[in-house]
């Protein structure tokens, strides 16, 4: 899939950062983020830690030239659960959350596989999940999987079904997204996980009074 994925980005223009996939204790891994260069933004990777442990965070702030805006977008794994992925996830959040207050004045977008349960499809919240509702309580960030997301699923395998895979935005970005979906039909791009659509709007802000009465179900 990664070759794919790399021979896609040479043959039609499109270019690929990515890091990951090496020292931690997991199956799969590796995260990325993949740029149309016709948009013509302006990429920046920000340095977060040391190697061992930032290898599952990407933090990128990506600048529109033209219009001289700019958002920090953030990619993240998080360890599946077992006997060292409550220490590695404790790490990794401990970045996280550095990062995001660091960029606060920035509009944050926080995407990727959590591997944590919070209940979306009635299941119980599991130690990642609590995690990651923690961090959204505390840093002021929403699930839009939960306040606004259409689809609910983003794993599948068989006869089983999971949510684990989220998109997280502070209140410089909410202001800014349009639409978040899974789509769980669509498109087949190869794996068991489903693709994660955000519609993000550069320039005005979109109509949040509605989503704000629903913020008492964010997680």
């Amino acid at each position: 899939m990664r070759d794919r994925v790399r021979l896609v980005c040479k043959e039609n223009k499109y270019q690929m950062v990515s890091k990951g996939c090496g020292n931690w204790q997991k199956k799969g891994g590796e995260v990325g983020l993949i740029v149309k260069n016709a948009l013509n933004w302006k990429l920046e990777e920000i340095c977060v830690g040391n190697e061992l442990e930032s290898e599952d965070i990407l933090v990128m702030r990506c600048e529109k030239v033209q219009a001289n805006k700019c958002i920090i977008l953030v990619v993240c794994y998080m360890t599946t659960m077992g006997p060292l992925a409550q220490e590695e996830n404790v790490k990794k959040y401990t970045i996280l959350e550095r990062v995001v207050q660091e960029f606060s004045s920035f509009p944050v977008i926080v995407m990727g596989d959590m591997n944590g349960h919070v209940g979306i499809l009635g299941e119980k919240v599991n130690e990642n999940g609590h995690k990651l509702i923690d961090f959204c309580e505390g840093n002021e960030f929403v699930n839009l999987n939960v306040t606004i997301g259409n689809g609910l699923h983003t794993w599948e395998s068989k006869e089983w079904k999971a949510a684990i895979d989220y998109v997280l935005v502070n209140h410089e970005a909410r202001q800014h997204v349009r639409e978040m979906y899974v789509d769980e039909n669509e498109f087949d791009i190869e794996t068991d996980l489903q693709m994660l659509v955000l519609k993000y709007k550069w320039g005005g802000k979109a109509n949040w009074e509605e989503f704000d009465k629903e913020l008492g179900r964010c997680i």
